[in-house]
C-alpha cells in the first residue's frame, strides 16, 4: 500500500515539472513585459514629476488655481492624467472627487498587486523546478547513469536562477512604483481638496 502511494506521489510529482517550467517562462515573459512598461514610466515621469512639483507649490504659495490646475492637466500620462480622466475637469463635486480618488487607490492597489503576486509565486515555482528533478537525479546516480543526473541537475539549478531573478526583478520595480504612487497620491489628494473649495474650473 506504501509502495503505490509513493509510486502515486511520485507520478504527480514528475508530471509537475513541465507545467511549472511553462509557469516560469510565462512569468519572466511577464515580467519583462511589465519592465518594458516600468522603463516607458520612468522616462515619462522626467515630465510628470515636474508638472506636479509646479502644481503643488503653487498651491501651497496659494497661487491661482487655475494655474496649478493647468500644470497637472498637461501631464502626459500616469496617475495625474487618471485622475483628470475620472473628475473630467475641474467642476467636480465632492463625490465625484472622492470618488476619483478611490479609483486611483485601486489602479495603485492592482499594479503593484501584479508585482507581489509575481515576487511570491516565481520563487515558489523556482524551487518547485528545483526539487521534482532531484529525484530522477539521485535515481540516475543509483544507477549510475551520469547523464541523467547531471541533466536533471542542470533543470533544477536552472529552474532555482530564473524564479529568484524574477522575483528580484518584480520586487525591484514594485518596490520603485509604490514609491512613485504615494507621492503623486499625496499631491493629487491636496490638488482633490483643493478643487472642493474653489470655484468651477474649466479649461476648454
Amino acid at each position: 500500500m506504501i509502495d503505490i502511494l509513493t509510486r502515486t506521489l511520485l507520478l504527480i510529482s514528475n508530471a509537475l515539472l513541465v507545467p511549472v517550467i511553462i509557469a516560469l517562462f510565462g512569468m519572466l515573459l511577464w515580467t519583462l513585459i511589465l519592465g518594458g512598461g516600468f522603463i516607458r514610466e520612468w522616462f515619462e515621469r522626467r515630465k510628470i514629476v515636474p508638472l506636479m512639483a509646479r502644481a503643488l507649490v503653487g498651491l501651497r504659495q496659494h497661487r491661482p488655481f487655475a494655474q496649478a490646475w493647468a500644470s497637472l492637466e498637461a501631464a502626459p500620462s500616469g496617475l495625474p492624467r487618471r485622475f483628470f480622466s475620472y473628475v473630467a475637469g475641474g467642476n467636480a463635486d465632492e463625490d465625484v472627487v472622492e470618488q476619483a480618488i478611490s479609483l486611483l487607490e485601486n489602479d495603485v492597489a492592482a499594479a503593484l498587486g501584479r508585482h507581489s503576486f509575481i515576487t511570491r509565486i516565481s520563487p515558489i515555482l523556482g524551487l518547485m523546478g528545483t526539487l521534482i528533478p532531484l529525484g530522477p537525479a539521485l535515481s540516475g546516480l543509483a544507477q549510475g547513469n551520469i547523464q541523467a543526473l547531471s541533466g536533471n541537475l542542470i533543470v533544477a539549478f536552472t529552474a532555482t536562477v530564473i524564479g529568484l531573478f524574477i522575483s528580484g526583478l518584480s520586487y525591484g520595480m514594485g518596490l520603485t512604483r509604490r514609491i512613485w504612487y504615494a507621492r503623486d497620491m499625496t499631491t493629487l489628494e491636496f490638488l482633490a481638496s483643493a478643487i472642493q473649495s474653489h470655484p468651477v474650473v474649466n479649461n476648454a
